[in-house]
């Protein structure tokens, strides 16, 4: 069979169809302009502007450190003038400074309370009297008796030994009837009674407190390796929970010269100045005996500080990049050494310097000779250092206490 002419051949449908011009140039314009940001990517850590044209970066040479030359990570303090005061510290409790129990002279039931807990009392105030009616019967008598035996011997009717017996008398009488009452001795406060009107006591029972708080004593304990620290006449100061702004000040009275058997101390006894009567008894005080006292004199914290043999030694931190003073480690000036913020990290080396102590407690030590006020010092002693070792110093601290 023959294929007519008028006919047109089949279309190949896996024939691929002609691209177009416009197609493919837009493709090509794609691709460079992919070219060209990776190749900026690749180039542009390497290249810098100057007056608008593109330069080549300068190559950084790194340099390898040895062990040596790597800056070891230190704090620093800076060393200052300051009143510096060692204390021992220890705890008490408060006492008036006359305080007595209060007790009936004479056995009997209580007929009348004149004063409640805590109330003030005047000397010569009755704060409690016993039932006084025998007492009163035979004072009554006896006064009687007296009257009548002085007009008999204003007569001449009895013998003067007769008129003197009957004083004594009278005398006795009275003495028993004032013992019915219990007086305030001096100005005080009644502390905690303990019995009610109608109780029946006697001569050993207790009716309560009575106490003066013009001043005040602190009684505290010192363990044994501290009592060679205080002395009679040394001042204390005392705050209280109470009163926290203010502190109390007083000087020590008494010690003990026996060990307390369960607490294995020695009890003090300090005598406290009680401003406006804050102070009362049976109040827990925090105490402070003052060991010794300086003003104005250079301290540093007892870690920053070694010792070898017999010399007692600091490392001194100097600035890289300044010129030394004569008789001076090379580095800039310590005074110029700014406190280190914001993370900023000072680089540094080290000279050892001896020091001498003046005195030494576990927390600061006073410097005698060997630093001068502003210079930076290593604070916190973590591995031993050299002369001219590198360091870094991270942070400065500028206050012990």
């Amino acid at each position: 069979m023959t294929a007519n002419s008028n006919d047109t051949p089949e279309k190949n449908i896996f024939e691929k169809a002609p691209v177009q011009p416009r197609k493919k140039g837009v493709f090509k314009v794609l691709i460079w302009i992919v070219i060209l940001f990776a190749a900026y990517a690749l180039i542009s850590p390497h290249i810098t502007f100057k007056n608008g044209l593109p330069m080549l970066k300068k190559k950084k040479v790194i340099q390898k450190q040895t062990a040596e030359e790597i800056p070891v990570p230190v704090k620093g303090f800076r060393v200052s003038r300051i009143d510096f005061t060692d204390t021992l510290p220890a705890l008490g409790t408060i006492k008036g400074y006359r305080e007595i129990e209060l007790k009936f002279a004479e056995a009997g039931y209580i007929e009348y309370i004149n004063f409640r807990d805590g109330e003030k009392a005047i000397e010569g105030d009755i704060i409690a009297s016993l039932d006084q009616r025998e007492a009163l019967l035979k004072l009554e008598y006896a006064k009687n008796e007296l009257e009548r035996n002085q007009k008999l011997f204003d007569l001449g009717s009895i013998v003067e030994s007769k008129l003197q017996q009957s004083k004594l008398e009278y005398q006795s009488a009275r003495l028993e009837y004032e013992k019915t009452n219990l007086v305030a001795a001096y100005d005080g406060y009644i502390g905690t009674t303990q019995k009610q009107k109608g109780d029946y006591v006697n001569q050993n029972d207790i009716f309560g407190t009575f106490v003066n708080l013009t001043d005040a004593y602190v009684e505290f304990g010192i363990i044994e390796k501290d009592v060679n620290k205080v002395k009679v006449g040394q001042p204390v100061t005392l705050t209280v929970d109470s009163y926290p702004q203010d502190t109390f000040s007083g000087e020590i009275e008494s010690i003990s010269p026996v060990v307390e058997g369960r607490t294995r101390t020695f009890k003090v006894k300090a005598r406290i100045v009680n401003e406006d009567e804050k102070l009362k008894a049976g109040m827990f005080g925090r105490v402070g005996v003052l060991n010794y006292e300086k003003d104005n004199t250079l301290v540093i914290p007892s870690a920053a500080f070694r010792k070898k043999e017999q010399e007692y030694f600091v490392y001194v931190v100097h600035a890289e990049g300044g010129e030394a003073e004569e008789g001076q480690a090379p580095g800039a000036p310590v005074e110029a050494i700014a406190p280190a913020a914001g993370g900023e990290v000072i680089q540094g080396t080290i000279e050892v310097r001896p020091i001498q102590i003046a005195y030494a407690t576990p927390d600061a030590v006073e410097i005698k000779a060997g630093l001068d006020d502003g210079e930076i010092i290593v604070a916190d002693l973590q591995q031993e250092l050299e002369e001219k070792s590198k360091v870094e110093v991270t942070e400065i601290q500028e206050h012990i206490f």
